[in-house]
């Protein structure tokens, strides 16, 4: 969200807006100005997320899972969410 401004021209974008001395100096639009520096947001940190799905449990209790997690020696301790297709690339498979 950018900064309200009573300046106009490039002015209002600027991060150097609020003590420039040639601003102070002009009466009328700035459209140039060597000292211009666009004002950027600071980031917004990226969403966490957590939406992974846990496998689903057959009737035996055991969890049904398809492509390389079915005999994975990390299946137990995988953090990696498991979609119902199956895995089928993994750097992690043991």
């Amino acid at each position: 969200m950018l900064r309200q401004s009573v300046a106009r021209g490039v002015c209002a974008s600027c991060k150097n807006e609020p003590g420039c001395m040639y601003l102070s100096k002009s009466d009328g639009i700035i459209l140039q100005c060597g000292q211009f520096e666009m004002y950027m947001p600071p980031p917004a940190a990226p969403p966490i997320r957590r939406d992974v799905r846990t496998p689903q449990a057959d009737g035996n209790g055991s969890k049904k899972l398809a492509g390389l997690c079915q005999n994975c020696d990390n299946r137990d301790s995988c953090i990696y969410p498991k979609p119902e297709g199956g895995v089928w690339r993994c750097e992690e498979y043991a």
